[in-house]
């Protein structure tokens, strides 16, 4: 094909999704091989929302089917729209980002290449990420929405896993060839260059945006380690038993950060903690691009991630990036991003206990806490720079439209 190949890139305008879009957009600007349109699913209109809605009774159980109706409500949508924007602007391949916008397409895709790229199969976000907390019904959600889901797998020139993990449950669940599947993770953007190591930015740096719960050492002090978190929901997170951790063992040995949207003295009352915070930081206004997570980031020594949620997590290969050494859960494709002992650590289960037992060991060893820190940042350099990632995925879109 002599001319640019011309890409439709159909988006799941969810968690960290918008932001892989704004650097494949930023990427495909400057090749000559390639040219993208962007489309946004936006939030469910008022029909997608009835379609979705809990179910009295049932609802209490997680016995709706809320998930699958959701996904098929969202995925009806996007059908109905693929042709008016095929329409409006030809294009030689379609790219479905996530993998739930298609589940309804097949009509609308025929005759027409298309990439899935997906963080997780149903099999495995419909338990991992709940809408609500699971109960034994919970796993109905999945043998509904598998037909759709394996038709469309089946039908892709290529399916992108962003991990092993996602790619395994491909192959396990759906019986997908591997030889039909690309395992490419999403990368994060390097950090402007600094000779300044983790944790000793400047007081501006540290202060940014931030708000203290709690008594702070005095001034001349040696300054504590610091401690990073970052999540909207401190529940979903492991926000709070890093919180409880945090007060329970370390409130003197470091300073917790804590980068959310919760009322964070709400949330320790709920948990239990019945006194005064001690050294916790809290930053509650932080907005993509406003540069408060990137200071914070850049004055962190350890980011804690011990979440039950995450799949494939910007935030802690933006942490990695900075050099900070990350302690995250086992769950998803974190594993895989961090490498325990090599550039971080993974814990085997997810406990007060075993945040503590993690973070001591790290604030006792500072010389150990550095070497995972640069062996992070340089996992990012070598493999996770999104530079590289985006102009990976640039690639796959590209061959697949023949």
């Amino acid at each position: 094909m002599s001319r640019p190949v011309k890409a439709l890139l159909v988006n799941e305008n969810i968690g960290g999704h918008a932001t892989v879009h704004h650097h494949l957009r930023t990427v495909a600007a400057q090749r000559d091989d390639i040219s993208i349109r962007i489309v946004e699913v936006p939030p469910p209109n008022l029909i997608r929302k009835l379609a979705a809605a809990p179910v009295p009774l049932l609802s209490r159980w997680d016995a709706d089917v809320r998930p699958v109706r959701y996904q098929l409500a969202q995925s009806a949508w996007v059908a109905r729209m693929l042709p008016r924007w095929l329409a409006e602007e030809p294009a030689d391949v379609v790219h479905l980002y996530t993998h739930n916008t298609g589940l309804l397409a097949g009509k609308a895709l025929r005759g027409t290449p298309y990439v899935v790229t997906l963080d997780s199969t149903n099999a495995q976000s419909n338990l991992l990420h709940p809408i609500r907390p699971t109960t034994r019904f919970s796993a109905l959600s999945t043998p509904l929405v598998t037909p759709f889901e394996r038709r469309l797998y089946r039908g892709a020139a290529r399916v992108v896993a962003n991990s092993r993990w996602a790619a395994d449950s491909l192959t396990g669940h759906y019986g997908l060839d591997p030889e039909q599947i690309s395992t490419l993770p999403m990368g994060v953007p390097l950090p402007a260059a600094t000779s300044t190591p983790p944790g000793q930015q400047s007081a501006s740096a540290q202060s940014a945006g931030a708000q203290s719960t709690s008594a702070q050492p005095a001034s001349g002090a040696p300054t504590l380690p610091r401690v990073l978190f970052i999540g909207r929901s401190m529940q979903r997170k492991g926000g709070i038993d890093l919180l409880r951790a945090h007060q329970r063992d370390l409130a003197d040995r470091a300073e917790l950060v804590l980068v959310t949207g919760d009322d964070v003295d709400a949330v320790a009352a709920a948990a239990g903690i019945d006194r005064p915070l001690r050294n916790v930081t809290v930053v509650g206004d932080a907005r993509p691009g406003d540069g408060k997570v990137d200071a914070q980031l850049a004055n962190a020594d350890i980011m804690a991630l011990p979440s039950s949620i995450d799949q494939w997590p910007n935030a802690v290969m933006e942490a990695m990036s900075h050099g900070v050494t990350p302690v995250v859960s086992g769950v998803g494709g974190m594993p895989e991003m961090v490498l325990d002992g090599a550039a971080g650590v993974v814990l085997d289960t997810v406990s007060e206990d075993s945040i503590s037992s993690a973070l001591t060991r790290l604030l006792d060893d500072p010389d150990e806490r550095r070497r995972l820190g640069e062996r992070a940042r340089r996992r990012v350099q070598e493999d996770l720079d999104v530079t590289i990632t985006a102009n990976r995925l640039l690639d796959v879109i590209r061959d697949a439209a023949g």
